[in-house]
């Protein structure tokens, strides 16, 4: 009985592959599951990146405000009408870049400019600049 219940399988799987091969047009059900899982529903929409991303005022509409670095490999933050002040450095940003209560000691409040930084630069923007060149777009849904 053991044996009649495995000769029967066996005969499945040959006869799935024998029709496989027979018509190559059609695919196995497991590949034509894998496909419809990669295809992109419409929550993961296309994202659209800027070529020379901009920093500055955010009154302006050419600035980005989805910026990553490339250097430290962490989203690039921005301080909304604020500055840096002559005491932030290097060393703030790399221990505190997650602590915004220290952060904020070091921030100046400036209604023309904006204050970015990641965890390895930082840079006061008074009007529209090109970002430097370790930050990139991380692009924006259409």
């Amino acid at each position: 009985m053991i044996n009649n219940k495995f000769d029967d399988d066996l005969d499945d799987l040959i006869n799935d592959i024998n029709s496989v091969m027979d018509n190559p047009k059609s695919k196995p059900v497991s590949q034509q599951n894998y496909q419809l899982e990669q295809q992109p529903n419409q929550s993961q929409q296309q994202k659209r990146k800027c070529l020379s991303p901009q920093i500055g005022n955010q009154q302006q509409f050419r600035t980005c405000t989805n910026l990553r670095c490339l250097k430290c490999d962490l989203q690039v933050k921005c301080h909304i009408n604020q500055k840096w002040n002559k005491d932030a450095d290097y060393l703030i940003f790399r221990n505190y870049f997650n602590n915004m209560a220290i952060l904020q000691k070091y921030l100046t409040e400036d209604n023309q400019c904006n204050a970015y930084n990641c965890q390895c630069t930082n840079i006061n923007a008074l009007e529209s600049i090109d970002a430097p060149q370790n930050w990139v777009c991380s692009g924006h849904t259409i």
